[in-house]
This record gives C-alpha cells, structure tokens and sequence, in this order.
C-alpha cells in the first residue's frame, strides 16, 4: 500500500507540474508605456529565459538588473540580480500562479515579494512588483521589435 501511495504522489505530482506553463512569451524586446525602460528576454531552452532590465542614455545601454526565468526540478524560478544591489547576488522568486498571470513570490525578501507578469495581449504585458499587501507600482509594457537604443 505504500509503495501505490508513493506511486500516486509521484504522478499527481507530475500531473500537476506538466499543468504549469512556461512564461516563453516573455521572449523578445519590452518597452514601458511612458517612460524609457526597457526589458530584453532570451529563450536558451524550453527551461530558461535569460534577460535583462535596461535604460539608454546618448545611445547606451545602461542595464539596471540582469534576470533569469528558470525551471528547476519541479518549481519554476525568477531570479534578479540587481546592479550595486544584494553584492550581485541573485535574489529568488518561485511561481505561484501561472495561466495568463505568472505571479512569482519571495515571503522572506524585504521588497519586492511578489513579481507579477500578467498577458493582457500578444504584444502588452502588465508587470506588477508589490510587497503583496499595499505597497508596489505596476507599468504597462509593449513588445518591441529589437533591442531599443536611442
């Protein structure tokens, strides 16, 4: 009888991580409505989206943070590595929630604990960063067609 039960955890288990989907649509360029921020997303592998968080000044590029959507074993994390933040040290978020909202959550971080990706369309995304109660801001952003340097 232990043996099924662990047999039955393992492909519930399964059944529900295979129910989860992969942010993927994130891959590209992203631009927030009103104002010069950008987002650039990666596809490496069905598993990873790498990017990163970037203004342009005179025609630079200035990344702000550099980021990482990953599968790792049965969670899906996003990390962020925060420049002159945290000595480079990535901080962790694990998704909580995924359909055409992906809402990534660190309880112990002090701001932000939640994340949230939210698909309004093919090309608008909402991104919501709040310390789950009242505190955070959201933007809207566009989907670009390449990298933006002005």
């Amino acid at each position: 009888m232990k043996k099924f039960l662990a047999f039955l955890f393992v492909l519930l288990s399964q059944f529900h991580f295979s129910q989860v989907s992969f942010p993927d649509f994130l891959q590209g360029s992203w631009k927030t409505e009103n104002d010069e921020l950008y987002e650039h997303w990666d596809k490496l592998d069905n598993n990873t989206l790498k990017g990163f968080s970037y203004k342009t000044k005179n025609g630079e590029i200035l990344v702000s943070e550099y980021l990482e959507i990953t599968q790792k074993q049965n969670k899906i994390v996003y990390s962020a590595s925060v420049i002159n933040q945290n000595q480079g040290t990535p901080v962790e978020f694990t998704l909580t929630r995924s359909d055409s909202v992906f809402t990534f959550e660190n309880p112990s971080h002090d701001f932000p604990k939640k994340i949230i990706y939210r698909k309004l369309s093919g090309d608008e995304v909402l991104v919501q960063v709040s310390d789950g109660k009242q505190k955070g801001f959201s933007y809207k952003m566009k989907k670009q067609n390449s990298i933006q340097v002005k």
